[in-house]
């Protein structure tokens, strides 16, 4: 049996104008589900291996996308755990987002935020050691996915990590069951089935790769419905 076709289906998360308690129970929703589901995770075994072939200090990180910021902050705890030395610009392009992961920042010296889009980063080529990307390519046509792979590639002076959800039944029964049992927002009560649903298959991310004329991309899969695609700095084996 296939899977359910590719819907595009606007999502609150992309709509302007939310209530502002409804949107940081949004963003709270998704940080759990990044904790619970492994989107975190995923990022920092990435980094475990990229960070230790890049001699240079500080590392600088770009996170694209970066919603409430979850992700970033968590890389902030794991790199001080590890004497990491660590500069991180997070970017999104909702102002009302972005005001919502101030309140989560503010603490920390080491996050700078700035409003951009994914799809014209307003940043020199080479200009961070690493970039990633999470939750993201959904929100985009194959085309434009591909044009913000791109525009990654282009800034990540040696590596990236871009990751997201697959589509698939069964992940869409997941994302259905645990917002119903778990979410606090009712906009996320909406936005995780639907992710699913905009989300792409590995074939489909092999083409958005292709079109955005990328080498050197890896596909990696991850526990429940997630996947990597990552470049590796020269010496990290494919």
């Amino acid at each position: 049996m296939g899977g359910p076709a590719r819907r595009d289906v606007r999502e609150f998360l992309d709509t302007p104008g939310q209530d502002p308690r409804e949107l940081r129970l949004l963003l709270g929703d998704i940080r759990r589900a990044n904790r619970r589901y492994g989107g975190s995770r995923l990022v920092l075994r990435h980094l475990t291996a990229i960070t230790a072939a890049i001699p240079r200090r500080p590392l600088t990180l770009l996170d694209v996308a970066s919603g409430g910021a979850d992700v970033p902050l968590r890389v902030v705890e794991w790199a001080a755990a590890r004497r990491i030395q660590l500069r991180i610009v997070a970017v999104d392009v909702n102002p009302d987002v972005l005001e919502a992961a101030g309140e989560k920042t503010k603490a920390r010296d080491e996050v700078r935020l700035v409003r951009a889009d994914a799809l014209a980063l307003p940043f020199p080529d080479g200009t961070f050691d690493i970039v990633t990307c999470g939750l993201t390519l959904h929100h985009f046509s194959l085309e434009g996915g591909a044009l913000a792979l791109r525009e990654i590639d282009r800034v990540a002076r040696e590596a990236f990590v871009v990751n997201d959800i697959v589509r698939s039944w069964a992940g869409y029964a997941g994302a259905w069951l645990d917002t119903r049992l778990f979410a606090r927002s009712r906009l996320a009560r909406h936005d995780g089935p639907v992710s699913v649903l905009r989300a792409f298959t590995v074939p489909e991310l092999r083409r958005m790769i292709a079109l955005a004329g990328l080498n050197g991309v890896k596909i990696v899969p991850h526990p429940l419905f997630r996947v990597a695609l990552v470049r590796r700095p020269r010496g990290i084996p494919s």
